[in-house]
């Protein structure tokens, strides 16, 4: 039976880094036929889509320099310039400190409500405790009014639950909390849109996100084996067994592939790890690649829609921050909707062409040259009460038989594409 020290599933970011920093033998199998999982870059007519919205955020600098090898045409360094569409008008982002244009009452209500919420007698008992949900995490740090009018309805349609169903675990850096100065100046037009983690990106200079994959993959030693999936994993044996009909021992598991799905491909597993894996939720992100001409609109790289009467929950335009994506004198866009399952196709295109007519993205159908729907599996994990231990005993069971997890669908997290990188070069460090 041939060997490997590592076994590596999925050729995303996480398993491309696995790979990468290695240390000894290792195969790397790919479902799909070309590595880079929803890091990738589709074409149409002279336009490129990337699977939504693909920026990247690089902090750690081995992760840099990596970035900077696999990318010898360089980068753009991009500003965000990303809005908020509610009462009829757009707003900038962070909607929290950039209240100034909204409808004076809602200014009111929302500014109120923070002040409230921090100093005021209502917000005293949520002060006085850790907050038991994310929806008391909203009241306690931004108050009642940026909950009704952005925070709840909002959160509520991208996770397709109520933020009171959710833990407060996946925050992290995702979440701004603003001051009581940036609240104030915000609602008088005086604050900037810095706030929050991703104020800036980068962006490969040329080829859309995958031109950054097709360069990690270069690196490789030994390349990734695409259209190969696991069927059967024997933790006990420490063994696989591939779709090609082949098994191979391996001395460390690296999975990158969804979290549940790996609990079941694993023989042995006890009832307690299937349940847990059972009991694991995320939602299905619908998204809409529209070609359309350039009709003027505003130069918003992506646009919140946190109002009920709007299907979608975000619209993006990767040309309005990377001009080299669509064809002169036009505009790309994705449109995207959750839920808890591919949506309808050509129900969504309508939905995403008229919601761009209304925000005056394109003046009306006329404008659009085509709008194709496409799915993206497991696109949020949904962090209730049962995520955590849920995830915990699967994690725990796994580790003990030489499977590491990485990435945002093998760790099963809300996380960014450095996340990926640094989780995968993680695995590989414990692999030896």
């Amino acid at each position: 039976m041939p060997e490997t020290d590592v076994l590596i599933l999925g050729a995303g970011l996480a398993g491309l880094s696995a790979a990468l920093h290695a240390r000894g033998s290792y195969r790397l199998v790919e479902r799909a036929e070309r590595v880079g999982g929803l890091c990738r870059t589709d074409a149409r007519g002279g336009f490129l889509f990337d699977a939504t919205g693909h920026w990247l955020h690089l902090r750690d600098p081995d992760m840099r320099r990596l970035a900077e090898e696999a990318l010898p045409e360089g980068w753009l360094e991009v500003e965000r310039k990303a809005g908020i569409w509610s009462h009829q008008r757009f707003t900038r982002y962070p909607y929290q400190v950039n209240t100034h244009g909204l409808p004076p009452e809602v200014v009111a209500e929302n500014v109120l409500g923070f002040i409230e919420a921090q100093f005021g007698e209502g917000g005293r008992a949520l002060r006085e405790r850790e907050p038991a949900n994310f929806a008391e995490f909203i009241l306690r740090h931004l108050g009642e009014g940026f909950a009704r009018n952005f925070m709840f309805p909002y959160n509520a349609k991208l996770w397709t639950v109520h933020p009171r169903e959710m833990s407060t675990a996946w925050m992290g850096r995702f979440v701004p909390r603003p001051t009581v100065e940036q609240v104030v100046r915000g609602a008088l037009g005086l604050e900037g849109d810095r706030a929050g983690y991703n104020a800036s990106f980068i962006y490969p200079r040329q080829g859309g996100i995958e031109a950054f994959v097709r360069g990690l993959a270069a690196k490789l030693p030994r390349p990734a084996e695409c259209g190969v999936e696991p069927v059967a994993i024997d933790p006990s044996a420490r063994t696989a067994r591939l779709s090609t009909g082949e098994e191979l021992r391996w001395r460390t598991l690296v999975a990158t592939i969804a979290l549940p799905e790996l609990a079941r491909l694993c023989h042995g597993a006890p009832p307690r790890v299937l349940e847990a894996a059972a009991a694991l939720r995320a939602t299905t992100v619908t998204y809409v690649n529209v070609g359309a001409r350039d009709v003027g609109a505003p130069p918003f790289q992506w646009v919140y829609l946190p109002e009920e009467r709007y299907a979608p929950y975000r619209v993006g335009s990767a040309s309005a921050a990377v001009p080299s994506l669509a064809p002169q004198g036009h505009r790309s866009f994705y449109v995207e909707f959750s839920a808890g399952r591919p949506l309808d196709g050509p129900t969504a295109e309508r939905q995403a062409v008229e919601t761009l007519s209304e925000l005056g993205f394109v003046n009306g159908p006329e404008d659009v040259l085509f709008a194709e729907a496409r799915a993206i599996p497991h696109a949020y994990v949904i962090y209730d009460e049962r995520y955590g231990p849920a995830k915990q005993e699967i994690v725990a069971w796994l580790e003990e038989r030489g499977i590491l997890v990485a990435g945002r669908y093998g760790r099963w997290e809300y996380s960014s594409m450095e996340d990926a990188l640094l989780a995968g070069r993680e695995c590989a460090r414990k692999a030896g």
